[in-house]
């Protein structure tokens, strides 16, 4: 994402450096979007196709990556309205809030131990079918977030919003996440808090306040109870297991595909449907 102004007044070139530099990244974010990889290839080059289009457009006020997942969350987000309007986001949130519950799945382990190497490989392996559980708007503000590498207010960019609204969504999606992850974990009893609940519920926004940032957030034992260090040991699983999403690589038949569509707008030919494997 270091990309700081346009490449090229040459679209064609710009573009094809655009998508080595950012096509891993737009296209692991439109697979976590989309849940589907033929609809994630499609979000993709439709992405790269209009930013060619209106390349002399860009004016650099945001990076060109910043800019390109702009229309990409776009069209992913289109394909998936008719979800998020079925669902009961309220009471799935609800019942994600940690303080509730009597019985947590423990997260807590020594990084070393065997424990902690199983319950970190097995987010790694589930973070996929767990972000389908994470509702909209959430998921979005999540993806750009953990997955994609950007700022608070990179991602305040990319969905038009301000970034304490990327905060709230962010906090809540972490949540929803680390429910959908533990889901099968065993569950153990939890001693009760040493502090009201207001003040768990500070040290939580602390806590998340620290994930916003990507920094350590310092864990010291005479103020964390129990409960509240399982929860924090486990939002670290759910950022871990999303870091190693992040996208290295893009497939080629993809960048083909990209490239024969823009090849066929220079030359005023109709474009061609994306063949799919």
């Amino acid at each position: 994402m270091a990309i700081k102004a346009p490449l090229s007044a040459d679209p064609g070139r710009a573009i094809a450096e655009l998508v080595t530099r950012c096509g891993p990244m737009l296209h692991a974010v439109a697979l976590r979007l989309t849940h589907n990889r033929a609809d994630a290839d499609d979000v993709v080059q439709e992405a790269f196709l209009s930013a060619y289009k209106h390349w002399g457009e860009f004016r650099g006020d945001s990076k060109p990556c910043t800019w390109l997942h702009s229309i990409a969350v776009r069209a992913a987000l289109r394909r998936g309205r008719r979800e998020s309007r079925r669902r009961d986001v309220a009471r799935e949130y609800a019942r994600a809030m940690p303080f509730m519950q009597s019985r947590l799945a423990e997260a807590d382990f020594p990084s070393s131990s065997a424990e902690a190497r199983e319950l970190r490989a097995d987010a790694r392996v589930r973070v996929d079918a767990a972000m389908r559980d994470v509702a909209e708007p959430f998921r979005s503000a999540l993806v750009l977030k953990e997955i994609a590498g950007m700022s608070v207010d990179e991602v305040a960019q990319v969905l038009g919003v301000k970034a304490a609204t990327v905060k709230t969504r962010l906090h809540r999606g972490r949540l929803l996440l680390r429910a959908a992850l533990l889901m099968d974990r065993p569950r153990a009893p939890v001693p009760a808090a040493i502090y009201d609940r207001a003040t768990c519920m500070d040290l939580l926004r602390a806590k998340m306040e620290a994930l916003d940032r990507g920094v350590d957030f310092p864990v010291q034992d005479e103020l964390v109870c129990e409960r509240c260090r399982q929860v924090f040991a486990s939002l670290d699983v759910g950022a871990d297991a999303c870091r190693s999403l992040r996208g290295k690589t893009m497939p080629a038949a993809l960048r083909k595909s990209i490239e024969r569509a823009i090849q066929a707008e220079t030359k005023g030919m109709p474009v061609r449907k994306r063949v799919r494997s």
